[in-house]
C-alpha cells in the first residue's frame, strides 16, 4: 500500500460506458469507503501510467477504453504531457499483478478539449488515441439526452486506483481498483456545494455524492469513468473532474458530462489523426521549417478540402506573422494513408514563438488546428555550458545567464519580464541540480518545465536540490524561467542553479528543501507532488479550490 504524509493535488475523472457488460452484484464496503473491485468485473477500466515506470507506482489517473483505438479521460489529466510521456493498461484491476504489460499500450496521439479551462473548470474531457487496437472489451457511452432525463438520487458506480483517506494530510492506496456507489445531485444543490468553483458549473458537468460526506472518489481516480445501471447493464455517464477534498460535507464530486459531449467525442474518435500540440523546444534565432503529420486511421476515404495558417487563433504577442507553407501533399487519403504540410517560421526574437495551420476535411472530423511551439534562443556561454555537467546536446538562455564561481544565476530584468534557460538533448535518466529561488512573494515566478510542460510554479524563497525525471528514451529537456510582475521587488529577485548530475535511472520528480533556508511564499504547485507521486494523488489541490487529478 501507498502511504504518503502530504496530499495536496487535483483530479479529474473522464469515462465511458460498457458495452454488454452484466450488472455486478453488490460487494459489501471499503476510492473513499468504498469496495475493492472483483477481478475482471471491469475489463474497460484504463489506468494511465508513467512511461518506463512500474504501472502501480506509475498509476497517475483513470480513463476508460471506448473501442477501436480510443481512450476517454479527463483533459487535466494529459494538459501536461505528450504521447512520449506515458502509457495506458486495460483492463486489469491489481496493478502489481505479473500479466500488466501485457495490457499495456503506447499512446499516438491526445486530443483535449479546445475550450478545457482549469478555472472555472469547464470542458475537462479528452481522448487519447492508441497506437494499436486492443483486444479487451469497451464500454458503453450514454447518448446525449440520458443526463438531462435522470432524477436526483438515482445511483452511481465511480471506480479507480485513487486515494482512500479522506484526510488532507495523508494519501494511500493499493494496487487494487477500487468502486463506490454515489447518488447523483440535482444541478440546483451542485451549484450550492461548499467551495469555490461549484455556482460556475454548468451543463458540461453534475455533481453526485451525499451531502454529508463519507463516499466519494478521491486523488488518482481523476478521468475514470462513474457509471449508471441501465436495463441490466453499466453504461458510462461521466468523468472523474475534480471536488472540494474528498468525501467532505456538502462538498460533492463534480463529474464532467459525457451526454453534453456526445458529438466532440464522435469527432475525434471518427478516424483523422493528428498532433495537437507540437513541443519544439528551443531553437536558434532565425528560420526553421516543421513538418505537420495527418493520416487516416479510419475505414473510408477522407478528403482534405482546405488547408490554411492558423495565424488568426495566435496570441500576436508569440507570433510574428512570417508563417509560410511551404508545401502540402494533403489531398484525398484512402484508410491508413498519410499526408504532410511543410510550414517554415522566422524565429526572429527570444521567448516563445507558436505557429500552426488548420485542415479542413469532409469527414466527421470536420477542421482541425495543429500548432508549434518554440522558444526563440541563445547557446550560453563556454564557461555557463561547461558548468552544465550532464551529458546533453546544448544549452540555451533567452538573456546571458551570470556566473558566479561554480554558480550560474539569471540576469537582472525589469518590471514584467522573463529570462529562461534550457537544456536540451538529455538521454533517459534524472538530472539533479541545486536550486534557490530569491523572489518576491506571490508576485515573481520560477516555472520548471520538462519537455516543454510546465511541472513547477514557486513564488518567494527557497533553496534545495531537485531531481528531475527525463523519461523519454532521448532528447529530453527541461528549462527553468523566472519571471516578474508589473512592479515591486523583493530578495535578491533571481534565481541560481549549481551541483549538475546525471543517472541513469529515472527516478520520481523531488525536491529535498536546505533545511537552513527557510522557505517563504506560494507552493511549488500542485504538479510537483504529482509528478512526485507517480500522478497517483489527483485530487487534492494546494489551493482552496481542490481538483481530482491532473499531471
Amino acid at each position: 500500500m501507498k502511504v504518503i504524509q502530504t496530499k495536496w493535488l487535483p483530479l479529474s475523472i473522464y469515462a465511458v460506458g460498457l458495452s454488454s457488460m452484466p450488472v455486478l452484484a453488490d460487494i459489501s464496503p471499503q476510492i473513499i469507503n468504498g469496495n475493492e473491485a472483483a477481478k475482471g468485473s471491469w475489463p474497460f477500466m484504463v489506468a494511465l501510467v508513467s512511461k518506463n515506470v512500474d504501472a502501480y507506482e506509475g498509476q497517475f489517473c483513470g480513463a476508460s477504453f471506448i473501442g477501436e483505438r480510443y481512450v476517454l479521460t479527463a483533459a487535466h489529466c494529459i494538459e501536461a504531457s505528450s504521447n512520449q510521456d506515458f502509457e495506458v493498461v486495460i483492463g486489469v484491476s491489481d496493478l502489481s499483478s505479473p500479466d500488466v504489460e501485457q495490457h499495456r499500450y503506447s499512446v499516438e496521439q491526445i486530443y483535449a478539449h479546445e475550450s478545457y479551462t482549469q478555472e472555472p473548470a469547464s470542458n475537462d474531457i479528452a481522448i487519447i488515441e492508441l497506437s494499436e487496437k486492443p483486444a479487451e472489451p469497451t464500454v458503453s457511452l450514454v447518448d446525449g439526452y440520458v443526463r438531462d432525463n435522470l432524477n436526483a438520487g438515482q445511483m452511481l458506480t465511480v471506480i479507480g486506483w485513487g486515494d482512500q483517506n479522506s484526510s488532507e494530510e495523508q494519501y494511500s492506496s493499493t494496487s487494487q481498483l477500487h468502486q463506490v456507489n454515489v447518488p447523483l445531485v440535482s444541478q440546483r444543490d451542485c451549484n450550492l456545494g461548499q467551495g469555490d468553483g461549484y455556482s460556475d458549473i454548468g451543463a458540461d458537468a453534475f455533481c453526485a455524492g451525499y451531502k454529508e460526506g463519507g463516499r466519494d472518489s478521491c486523488s488518482g481516480d481523476s478521468g475514470g469513468p462513474i457509471m449508471i445501471s441501465t436495463n441490466g447493464h453499466y453504461e458510462q455517464l461521466g468523468l472523474v473532474s475534480w471536488g472540494e477534498g474528498c468525501a467532505q460535507p456538502e462538498a460533492y464530486g463534480v463529474y464532467t458530462n459525457i451526454s453534453h459531449f456526445a458529438d466532440w467525442i464522435g469527432k475525434k474518435t471518427a478516424g483523422f489523426s493528428y498532433q495537437t500540440k507540437v513541443m519544439l523546444g528551443a531553437r536558434p534565432l532565425g528560420p526553421i521549417e516543421h513538418k505537420f503529420e495527418f493520416t487516416n486511421k479510419s475505414d473510408q476515404e477522407i478528403n482534405v478540402t482546405n488547408v490554411s495558417l492558423a495565424a488568426g487563433t495566435n496570441d500576436p504577442i508569440t507570433y510574428n506573422g512570417s508563417a509560410i507553407i511551404k508545401s502540402n501533399s494533403c489531398a484525398t487519403l484512402s484508410p491508413n494513408e498519410g499526408c504532410d504540410v511543410v510550414v517554415s517560421y522566422n524565429i526572429d526574437s527570444v521567448g516563445k514563438h507558436d505557429f500552426g495551420i488548420k485542415v479542413s476535411t469532409d469527414s466527421l472530423a470536420g477542421v482541425v488546428t495543429s500548432k508549434a511551439h518554440a522558444i526563440g534562443a541563445n547557446e550560453v556561454s563556454d564557461t555557463v555550458n561547461a558548468l552544465v555537467t550532464i551529458p546533453k546536446n546544448a544549452v540555451y538562455s533567452t538573456e546571458a545567464w551570470d556566473v558566479e564561481g561554480n554558480t550560474i544565476a539569471s540576469p537582472d530584468i525589469a518590471n514584467n519580464k522573463s529570462t529562461a534557460f534550457i537544456v536540451d538533448g538529455i538521454p533517459a535518466g534524472t538530472v539533479s541540480l541545486d536550486l534557490s529561488v530569491f523572489s518576491e512573494e506571490k508576485h515573481d515566478y520560477m516555472e520548471i518545465y520538462i519537455n516543454g510542460f510546465e511541472v513547477s510554479a514557486f513564488a518567494g524563497l527557497l533553496s534545495g536540490t531537485v531531481e528531475l525525471p527525463m523519461a523519454r528514451a532521448k532528447d529530453n529537456s527541461f528549462m527553468i524561467a523566472y519571471s516578474k510582475d508589473e512592479v515591486g521587488s523583493a530578495g535578491h529577485d533571481r534565481v541560481t542553479i549549481k551541483n549538475f548530475a546525471y543517472s541513469n535511472e529515472i527516478k520520481e520528480l523531488s525536491l529535498v528543501e536546505d533545511p537552513t533556508i527557510k522557505k517563504t511564499g506560494g507552493s511549488m504547485g500542485w504538479y510537483w507532488l504529482a509528478m512526485l507521486l507517480g500522478g497517483a494523488m489527483m485530487r487534492k489541490l494546494l489551493l482552496s479550490l481542490k481538483r481530482k487529478g491532473t499531471q
